[in-house]
């Protein structure tokens, strides 16, 4: 049966908002960009905007400016929801108690723009949300369900 066919599958990951936890995200984006068929170059510049979404939501500890980017953790995690529906992808980040986004100008933003069909923000009382969304592509590569697993 192809991927959410009958319905809208969601995969919800909460995870600590610390630098080693982090790259779980993108990689969960590139297992389920790959199992709906998404290209590599779709599949990277998905990545790449999840990695620029938790830049924006989990500023890089200041000071450092050589080796692994360390983000400044705290005691909420950064939850990511990845939607899928029949028609698109859609990622959301969001965190609690975090601090305010930069403005529209920022390289994270333009890399946003840049990768993705679709990007907004939002705030709503302490909660910081981004949300991403990419057309899905229009191949018959999830209809081939078992081509795509993990074992």
């Amino acid at each position: 049966m192809p991927v959410s066919d009958e319905r809208e599958d969601v995969l919800l990951l909460d995870v600590p908002s610390t630098g080693d936890y982090l790259s779980v995200l993108p990689t969960a984006t590139a297992a389920v960009a790959t199992r709906l068929g998404f290209s590599l170059d779709e599949i990277e510049d998905l990545r790449a905007a999840v990695n620029a979404a938790v830049a924006l939501l989990i500023p890089a500890e200041p000071g450092r400016s050589r080796g692994p980017v360390r983000r400044k953790g705290g005691d909420e995690p950064l939850r990511c929801r990845l939607e899928v529906a029949r028609e698109t992808l859609q990622i959301v980040l969001s965190r609690t108690k975090g601090e305010a986004l930069p403005d529209a100008g920022a390289y994270q933003w333009q890399v946003l723009r840049a990768l993705t069909d679709e990007v907004e923000s939002e705030v709503d009382g302490a909660t910081t949300t981004i949300r991403i969304r990419q057309q899905r592509p229009a191949t018959e590569a999830d209809a081939d369900t078992e081509r795509h697993q993990i074992h």
